[in-house]
């Protein structure tokens, strides 16, 4: 008898704990609760507008702002750190075969495109760099400016904003296709530290992201454009050169184009798939691309205005 009691308190204990257990079910929407996404700090002004304007239409809505590198990035989406990353590339066939392991099933969305913008000191005279020479200064077949027929003998300082940034690997990927970059090329921790370092440097360029010097809606990126020279990229062959502005991207005049992608782990309708329809919608997110410099896709270049100089 005494043993029947037992199993039977032990019985109520279990269903009451049963009972009581909070399931940890979703409970964000398109339009409200938290999130959190994971950017390269090339798109730090951009999307401080984006979060701003979304937060502002939706007051049950926060997104929550992590500035990873890129394998920091996909490593956060992986372990649901974050929901939503920006990236200048989509995920790799291995990185897609690791995600679907864990049953997780991103789904990847161009939504814009931009550019890397070479910088110069505004004692430097010249403003314009063939791609060519840029490639040799890179990999140290050019080393000082009188190689490029200036009247200096100075050396040529290549500062970055840091080895693992957005702008480093589309430099060391794309233009150089892997190749290693030399002793005269050196990473600072950002792009502002980047900008502070060649205005006082006349001896430098800088690569930086050109969202932070053509964003029209960022105070701090028309302060820092009058700090120091935004350099023309073309080849001395054609004479043409250009400057990172929207309507050379979007007609892919400038050479030093990238795509920008939203990689999206929710296969649900959750603040973070509501957060990449704002950005893609072209009432919404994509207007406001117009005007942080960059080329949004889904609006047609027609709709975009010239801003050169």
């Amino acid at each position: 008898m005494k043993s029947i009691f037992c199993i039977l308190a032990s019985l109520l204990i279990f269903f009451t704990a049963c009972n009581n257990k909070v399931i940890d079910e979703p409970t964000d929407t398109l339009t409200s609760g938290k999130t959190t996404i994971a950017i390269d700090e090339s798109y730090t002004f951009l999307f401080e507008t984006f979060t701003r304007v979304f937060e502002d239409t939706n007051p049950e809505a926060k997104i929550n702002t992590l500035v990873q590198n890129e394998k920091e990035a996909i490593k956060s989406l992986l372990d649901d750190s974050c929901k939503v990353i920006v990236s200048n590339r989509e995920l790799s066939k291995n990185e897609i075969e690791l995600f679907n392991s864990k049953n997780i099933y991103p789904k990847t969305t161009l939504f814009a495109y931009d550019a890397v913008a070479i910088i110069s000191n505004t004692e430097n005279k010249d403003s314009t760099l063939d791609v060519e020479d840029f490639k040799k200064i890179l990999i140290g077949k050019i080393t000082k400016w009188n190689e490029l027929g200036k009247s200096s003998d100075k050396d040529i300082l290549v500062i970055f904003d840091n080895p693992n940034s957005a702008n480093f690997h589309y430099i060391k990927d794309s233009l150089l296709n892997g190749a290693d970059l030399q002793k005269n090329c050196f990473g600072v921790n950002s792009n502002k530290e980047v900008i502070e370092y060649v205005s006082k440097n006349k001896n430098a360029i800088g690569v930086v992201s050109a969202g932070w010097i053509t964003d029209d809606y960022s105070n701090i990126s028309k302060a820092f454009l009058k700090k120091i020279n935004v350099m023309g990229i073309g080849h001395k062959s054609s004479g043409l050169y250009y400057k990172p502005y929207q309507y050379y991207i979007a007609d892919n005049s400038y050479p030093f184009i990238r795509r920008v992608f939203l990689i999206n782990r929710q296969t649900r309708m959750g603040l973070g798939t509501g957060f990449v329809n704002f950005i893609c919608n072209i009432d919404k997110g994509q207007l406001i691309l117009t005007k942080a410099g960059l080329v949004p896709v889904y609006l047609k270049v027609r709709d975009i205005k010239a801003n050169v100089e």
